[in-house]
């Protein structure tokens, strides 16, 4: 049976992706490497398909998907890239994309 936190996460990724309708949604961090401890935030890399414009921001898009899961009572990071930036920083070593990609878990993925 998932834990109360396990299922807190799985309700904000199902919240994120009816809102954004994401790439991807990968937890990384302490949470994915499975080091948590109590009280740790849940962190999200979200890869948004559209790149971020004047009239799109990542600001605004963030804040709006912030607010979309602010009933959930856990911590969490959102933090959003474009499939652009997310395919050009992936392979980076000290970028965070790059740590996510390696030591992330996708806990969604469009089929």
């Amino acid at each position: 049976m998932p834990s109360e936190e396990d299922r807190l996460i799985r309700e904000m990724v199902d919240t994120i992706v009816r809102e954004a309708d994401p790439d991807a949604v990968i937890l990384f961090g302490s949470r994915a490497r499975g080091d948590a401890r109590p009280g740790s935030d849940v962190d999200l890399l979200i890869v948004e398909r559209e790149p971020f414009s004047p009239q799109r921001s990542r600001r605004r898009e963030t804040a709006r998907l912030y607010l979309a899961v602010r009933r959930l009572a856990i911590a969490k990071d959102l933090l959003l890239y474009s499939r652009d930036e997310f395919e050009r920083l992936k392979d980076s070593p000290h970028h965070i994309v790059g740590r996510a990609q390696r030591e992330g878990k996708v806990l969604h993925a469009r089929g």
